[in-house]
C-alpha cells in the first residue's frame, strides 16, 4: 500500500483543507509510492499561527536554555539513526537515487543535527565595558522568529538539515514545505522530533504546490524569514514575494561548478573525483562538478580514461546495492536533460559517451540517462553555461592558470569549484581567485559540518552549516546602558 500522509501541524496530523492529495509514483519503475496532502493558503495560515504561538510562549522554546534545546536535538538524532534503514529506502524510492547514496545522505544529516546541537550551547553575544565611565554596551543575539523553509526534491534530508536544526538551536519555530515529489522523510522525521520531546508548534510541515503553498509562506505576515533551496529562478520569485513583508531571505540556489585539473595532479585521484562530481545523485546536485577544465598537455589521455570509467558506471534500480546512478526525478526532467544533450550535439560538441536514455535490463519503465561526456566544449555553448541537473559533463581545455581561472569564473553561478594539483602554492593561489562559496582541493563533495556552505553571484544569499549557518537564524540587538548617570539635560528644560 502507498504511504499516506496528512499535514503535520502542532505535532498532529491535519487533513488538507482542499481534501486533495498529490500522488507520488516511482521514477524508477512507476510503482505508486505515497500520497501527500495538497495544501492551501488556509493550511499555511494554520501552520504559521501554530508556529507563532509556540514562539511567543516564552516558557517552552525560544527562552529555553541552549543546553535543553541541544539535548532535544541530540535525542532527535538518535531516533533518526534508529530508523535509518526505513528512511533510506523512502529517500531512494521517492528521489530515484541509489540506496547507498540515500543512506549516506541520512548519515550526513545526522552529523549536521549533532553539530547544530553543540552550537546551541555556544550562542551568545559580546559586552563592551570600555565605552566610558559608568557605561556598558551589550550585543546580544535573539532568534529571528518563525522561519519558513522550502526544500527541493533532490536531497530532501540534507537540505532540510542544513536549515532546520540550526533554526531550532537558535530558538526559532518553523513551517516547512518539502517538495510534493519527495515529502516522505520530512514527515517521518517531524514525527520523530515529537517523539524526542520537541514541543508542538516548533516543527510544522505543509505540502503542496510551490505556486500555492510556497507563495503563501513567502507572503505570510507571521513568517519572519524564508530559507529556500532550489533553482535561481524560483529563488528570485520568493525574494520578490518576501519583500512585501520585509522578510529576511536566505537562498541556496543553482550552480555550474568546474573541476580544474592541472597536469601535475594525482591523475587517478582526479579521475575519481571528476567522475563522482557529475554522476553523484544522477547529477541532480546543485554543486555538481558539471564542467571539467583540463590542462591541454594531459587532456587527451585524461578524457579517454574518464570515458572508460564512465562507461563502467552501473545505472540501475534505486534499491539495487550495486547501482551507482539511479533514475531522474520524473519524465519531464529526463526530457529536459536529453534536450540539453541534443543542444550540445547541435552546437558541435563531441559526444564521447552516453547521451541517451537507458532502457535495458528492466529499466524501460523508468527515467534513466547514461553518464554523458562532451569534449570540445566552448564557453559560448549552452551546455557550458546553463545548469543541466543531470549526469552530463562538459570538457574544455586550458593552457595556463590564468585561462583556467577565467573559464571557471565565466558563469553567472558561483557555488563550488574543484582544483586538482600537487603544488600547494598553485592550489591556494587559484582557490583565492575562484568566485565561488566553496573550493574543493584534491577532493570533491567532501566537507565538514563546521564549514559554511553557500554561493556567490546567482548561486545564492547567505550561508548554511557552521557557525555562520546558526547566525543566519538570529537577529542582533544592541543595548547601551548608563549605570547610575543621568542624561545631560537640554538647556532651559529643567523644571
Amino acid at each position: 500500500m502507498p504511504r499516506h500522509y496528512e499535514h503535520w501541524i502542532n505535532n498532529a496530523d491535519v487533513k488538507p483543507s482542499t481534501g486533495s492529495y498529490l500522488k507520488r509514483f516511482s521514477p524508477a519503475h512507476g510503482e505508486y509510492l505515497a500520497e501527500f496532502p495538497e495544501g492551501s493558503v488556509a493550511d499555511v495560515d494554520q501552520a504559521a499561527t501554530a508556529a507563532r504561538a509556540r514562539f511567543e510562549d516564552a516558557e517552552t522554546w525560544a527562552k529555553l536554555p541552549g543546553s535543553v534545546r541541544s539535548k532535544l536535538l541530540t535525542d532527535w538524532a538518535a531516533l533518526i539513526e534508529r530508523d535509518i534503514d526505513v528512511l533510506a529506502v523512502m529517500e531512494a524510492e521517492e528521489v530515484g537515487k541509489p540506496i547507498e547514496s540515500a543512506r549516506g545522505e541520512i548519515s550526513w544529516s545526522l552529523e549536521l543535527i549533532r553539530y547544530a546541537a553543540s552550537q546551541a550551547w555556544e550562542l551568545g553575544g559580546d559586552a563592551y565595558n570600555n565605552v566610558g565611565a559608568g557605561k556598558l554596551a551589550l550585543m546580544t543575539r535573539e532568534p529571528r522568529g518563525v522561519v519558513g523553509m522550502i526544500l527541493p526534491w533532490n536531497y530532501p534530508m540534507v537540505t532540510m538539515m542544513q536549515k532546520l536544526p540550526y533554526a531550532l538551536a537558535a530558538g526559532c519555530t518553523t513551517v516547512i514545505k518539502s517538495s510534493e515529489l519527495t515529502s516522505g522523510t520530512t514527515f517521518e522525521v517531524a514525527r520523530l522530533a515529537a517523539e524526542a520531546g520537541i514541543p508542538a508548534g516548533v516543527i510544522n510541515v505543509v505540502t503542496g504546490l510551490g505556486s500555492v503553498v510556497g507563495d503563501a509562506m513567502s507572503r505570510h505576515p507571521e513568517i519572519d524569514m524564508m530559507s529556500f533551496t532550489g533553482s535561481t529562478a524560483v529563488g528570485q520569485v520568493i525574494s520578490k514575494a518576501a519583500a512585501e513583508t520585509n522578510k529576511y531571505v536566505a537562498l541556496e540556489l543553482g550552480g555550474k561548478s568546474a573541476n580544474i585539473v592541472f597536469a601535475d595532479a594525482d591523475i587517478d585521484a582526479a579521475l575519481d573525483g571528476v567522475l563522482l562530481g557529475f554522476t553523484l545523485n544522477q547529477g541532480e546536485e546543485c554543486v555538481a562538478g558539471s564542467r571539467l577544465l583540463v590542462e591541454e598537455s594531459i587532456a587527451d589521455e585524461f578524457v579517454s580514461r574518464l570515458v572508460k570509467r564512465a562507461n563502467k558506471v552501473k545505472v540501475g534500480l534505486p534499491l539495487d546495492a550495486e547501482t551507482q546512478v539511479g533514475a531522474l526525478i520524473h519524465e519531464q526532467h529526463m526530457n529536459k536533460v536529453l534536450e540539453y544533450i541534443q543542444a550540445g550535439i547541435d552546437a558541435g560538441a563531441e559526444l564521447r559517451c552516453g547521451g541517451k536514455r537507458v532502457t535495458e535490463n528492466g529499466l524501460g519503465s523508468g527515467f534513466f540517462v547514461a553518464p554523458t561526456i562532451f569534449s570540445s566544449v566552448t564557453p559560448d555553448m549552452k551546455i557550458f553555461q546553463e545548469e543541466i541537473f543531470g549526469p552530463v559533463l562538459t570538457v574544455t581545455t586550458f593552457r595556463d592558470q590564468a585561462e583556467a581561472i577565467k573559464l571557471a569564473n565565466d558563469t553567472v553561478y558561483g557555488l563550488g569549484n574543484g582544483v586538482w594539483t600537487k603544488d600547494i602554492d598553485k592550489a591556494i593561489l587559484v582557490s583565492e581567485k575562484l568566485r565561488s562559496g566553496t573550493v574543493y582541493v584534491n577532493t570533491y563533495f567532501e566537507t565538514t559540518p563546521q564549514v559554511p556552505f553557500g554561493g556567490y553571484k546567482a548561486s545564492g544569499i547567505g550561508r548554511e552549516n557552521g557557525r555562520s549557518g546558526l547566525l543566519e537564524f538570529t537577529e542582533t540587538k544592541s543595548t547601551f546602558i548608563s549605570l547610575g548617570e543621568r542624561v545631560k539635560a537640554l538647556p532651559n528644560t529643567v523644571d
